[in-house]
C-alpha cells in the first residue's frame, strides 16, 4: 500500500517537473505583440536583402564577363587594325615605286610598250587614280594635281579598313569601361545589402525593444536605398 502511494507521489512529482519545464520554455519563447512585429519585420528585411545581395553579386559577375569580352574584342580589333595599316603602307610603297619608275621612263621618252607594261603592273586602286590623273593633262596643266596620289580617286582600301578597325576597337574599349563601371556599381549594392543583413540580423541579439526597432529601421532604410540604386542599373 505504501509502495503504491509512493509510486503515485513520484509520478505526480515527475508531472510537476515536466510542467515546470514546459512553463519555462513558454516563458523563454514568449514575445509580446509589439516585439513580434519587430521580429517579423526583421525576418522580412533579412529575406529580401539576401535575395537582393545574391542578385547584385550575380550581376557583378556577369558584367565582369561583359568587360572581359569587350576588352578581348578591342584587343583583336587593334591587332587587325595594325595588320591592315601595315598592308596599306606596303601598298602605298608599291604604288610610289612603280609610279617613280613610270615617271622616270616617261621623262626619258621611253618606249610606249614599256610604259604600257608598267601601267599593267599598277595595282587596281592606283590604276584608277592614275588614269584620272592622266585625264587632267598633267604635262600641260600646271594647276592640276602633280601626282596621282593627290587625286580623290586614289584610295587605299587597307587604310580605310585599318581606320574602321581602330574605331571598332575604341568602341569596344568604351563598352568595356562602361561594363566595369556597372560591375563596380553592383558590387557597391552588394556591400550595401550586406550592411542590411548586419543591422537586421544583430537586432535580434539586443533585449531593448527600441534598440531592436532602431536597428531594423536602419536596415530597412539601407535596403530601400540599395533597391533604388539597383533599379537604375542595366541588367546583363
Amino acid at each position: 500500500m505504501h509502495e503504491d502511494t509512493d509510486s503515485i507521489r513520484g509520478g505526480s512529482e515527475e508531472q510537476t517537473d515536466f510542467s515546470g519545464l514546459h512553463d519555462a520554455i513558454q516563458a523563454f519563447t514568449h514575445i509580446d505583440p509589439p516585439d513580434r512585429w519587430v521580429e517579423i519585420l526583421a525576418a522580412t528585411v533579412l529575406a529580401l536583402a539576401t535575395i537582393a545581395s545574391s542578385w547584385s553579386a550575380y550581376q557583378a559577375t556577369r558584367w565582369g564577363g561583359e568587360q572581359a569580352n569587350a576588352y578581348a574584342q578591342a584587343g583583336a580589333d587593334r591587332a587587325e587594325s595594325v595588320r591592315a595599316s601595315d598592308l596599306a603602307d606596303a601598298n602605298l610603297t608599291v604604288d610610289v615605286e612603280y609610279f617613280a619608275i613610270w615617271l622616270d621612263e616617261a621623262g626619258q621618252g621611253g618606249d610606249t610598250q614599256v610604259l604600257a607594261l608598267l601601267e599593267r603592273a599598277f595595282r587596281p586602286e592606283f590604276k584608277l587614280a592614275f588614269d584620272a590623273w592622266l585625264a587632267t593633262d598633267p604635262l600641260d596643266n600646271q594647276d592640276g594635281p602633280a601626282t596621282p596620289f593627290e587625286m580623290e580617286e586614289y584610295v587605299v582600301a587597307a587604310e580605310q579598313q585599318a581606320e574602321e578597325l581602330r574605331s571598332e576597337a575604341e568602341a569596344a574599349g568604351a563598352v568595356a569601361v562602361d561594363a566595369n563601371q556597372t560591375g563596380d556599381s553592383y558590387v557597391l549594392t552588394t556591400v550595401l545589402f550586406a550592411s542590411v543583413l548586419f543591422f537586421a540580423g544583430i537586432s535580434t541579439k539586443f533585449g531593448g525593444r527600441w534598440v531592436r526597432i532602431a536597428l531594423v529601421i536602419l536596415g530597412f532604410l539601407a535596403f530601400s536605398a540599395g533597391t533604388v540604386l539597383l533599379l537604375t542599373f542595366p541588367v546583363a
